[in-house]
């Protein structure tokens, strides 16, 4: 069966112009991967040109109370963006924010310690935010609506000494060593709310909090000029267990997809690390996507209730994406054999094209 062993993450990702590749079972103080000799063509070039290539985002995945959604900032340099999406589980009713950034340093930090990832525009007020400190991490947000949306709020936060609470570490070529791809996957509980309201009826912050859970990943890579990207989320409960999982495949994958991925699973805070995979939708993304690998671990159909679509168009650049909430059915294979089977499984898969 399948097996790929976490190590302890290494201090810095880059050193020496070369690459710690390898999966970890924590994270870096920062999630960095500047100073990559001659990343491509194998042509040395200065470094502010190719560190230009590198993009970055974070993504929010959470599952409380009534609602399963995201908040997502992406980092394209010259421009931020950022979104908010949930969905209604019980009746598949969708609410979609998003905003774009004017340039600034960096949208997406690089500290895994301690940072702040926010937008503040006066209709759009979102952030995610985390510290060592207090050992917290808060995703909150407050959204007008307009004629079509109502307004939203939300609150949640986890303690990072909560039992589901885990934190791992990709570092992969992409996909050869002279470029790498690094991702922090971080598990937690969380606890909440999340209300839409029009403005003549605002609750305030007197709304009932309820417990969920939440999937955080921060990726940051080297990019092609065409990226082109599909990842795989779920989170719920089976049996009483939390179970939380990320499968992702991009044209940017390692070579060697056996040593390096980012696929993982996580059952009330016992990792296992999960083998590269195919993921197709045959019949177009608004139906059936299938998710198998070849070692017999990941058997899993996808059926979409209500699909996110959005392009972004700039001189520069061009992102398209596709963000759909959906339920899963079938299996997955845990590192010690137990089958996890899933059936009305919640979760989110979403399509990325990046032209830059």
């Amino acid at each position: 069966m399948y097996k790929r062993l976490f190590g302890e993450p290494p201090k810095k990702i880059v050193e020496n112009g070369k690459a710690h590749f390898g999966t970890y079972s924590s994270v870096s103080q920062h999630l960095d991967i500047k100073g990559m000799r001659a990343p491509y063509a194998g042509v040395p070039v200065p470094s502010f040109l190719s560190n230009i290539r590198i993009k970055s985002r974070i993504t929010y995945t959470f599952n409380l109370g009534n609602y399963v959604g995201l908040t997502e900032f992406r980092d394209f340099k010259v421009f931020g963006l950022v979104e908010v999406i949930f969905w209604n589980k019980e009746t598949g009713k969708k609410n979609s924010y998003h905003a774009i950034m004017p340039a600034r340093r960096r949208f997406v930090p690089t500290k895994t310690t301690n940072a702040i990832c926010g937008c503040y525009q006066r209709k759009r007020r979102i952030k995610l935010y985390w510290e060592d400190t207090h050992d917290f991490f808060k995703c909150r947000f407050k959204i007008k609506g307009d004629k079509v949306r109502p307004s939203a709020k939300g609150k949640m936060i986890s303690m990072r000494n909560d039992s589901l609470h885990t934190d791992t570490m990709f570092v992969n070529p992409a996909p050869t060593s002279s470029r790498v791809s690094a991702t922090w996957i971080s598990s937690m509980k969380i606890k909440g709310y999340l209300r839409t309201y029009t403005e003549k009826k605002d609750p305030g912050n007197k709304v009932r909090r309820t417990d969920g859970i939440a999937l955080v990943s921060m990726n940051r890579s080297y990019y092609k000029f065409h990226t082109r990207s599909k990842i795989v989320t779920g989170l719920g409960q089976v049996k009483d267990r939390n179970i939380l999982f990320h499968i992702s495949t991009a044209n940017i994958d390692a070579a060697d997809a056996d040593k390096y991925n980012n696929n993982l699973l996580i059952i009330d805070g016992d990792t296992t690390a999960l083998p590269p995979v195919v993921i197709t939708h045959p019949f177009g993304v608004n139906n059936n996507w299938i998710i198998q690998d070849t070692e017999g671990m990941i058997d899993l159909t996808f059926t979409p209730v209500s699909v996110q679509s959005r392009v972004t168009n700039l001189i520069i650049m061009r992102a398209s994406a596709y963000t759909i909430y959906g339920t899963y059915e079938g299996v997955l294979l845990t590192k010690d054999g137990e089958k996890i089977n899933l059936k009305n499984f919640p979760g989110i898969v979403s399509s990325n094209i990046v032209r830059t």
